[in-house]
């Protein structure tokens, strides 16, 4: 039975949760990263950072309390106001944007699960310690593919 250990990638740079968010933005947009795990200063798995969460935390704060709204051109952004928001949210921690409800797999958990997690729009499978919560890898498409032509 072929596990998440066998083809996880190991992590060897990660965000720190307590780090203000200036140093994810710039982290992401150097490596051109959309998605980034994120931890404690003991290495414990908080959650992943992604591009998307950074998004919405910059809409117009009004936006940000109505569901469902999708039709929103009447809006009129400028730069300016773009520049203030973002310039806001760099000063506060990562951990106010990370999202902390991402699945996780153990090393020794069948590939299936994170298969089945990455099938389900879960685009990176963390792979944490159970004992200890640490990172130890990640899992995505890259690497399952990877793994597989890499055997072929």
């Amino acid at each position: 039975m072929l596990d998440c250990q066998a083809i996880m990638t190991p992590i060897s740079v990660s965000l720190y949760a307590d780090d203000p968010l200036s140093s994810a933005i710039d982290f992401m947009m150097d490596r051109h990263m959309g998605l980034v795990p994120v931890v404690d200063r003991d290495d414990t798995f908080v959650g992943l950072l992604a591009g998307d969460r950074l998004m919405h935390a910059i809409l117009p704060p009004t936006l940000t309390y109505v569901r469902g709204m999708t039709r929103v051109s009447y809006l009129r952004e400028r730069r300016e106001d773009l520049a203030e928001r973002l310039g806001d949210l760099r000063t506060k921690p990562i951990r106010a944007v990370v999202d902390t409800r991402v699945k996780t797999v153990r090393p020794d958990s069948p590939l299936i699960d994170a298969l089945m997690l990455l099938s389900q729009k879960q685009h990176v499978v963390p792979v944490v310690d159970p004992d200890s919560g640490r990172l130890l890898g990640a899992i995505s498409f890259f690497t399952v593919i990877g793994a597989v032509e890499e055997d072929t």
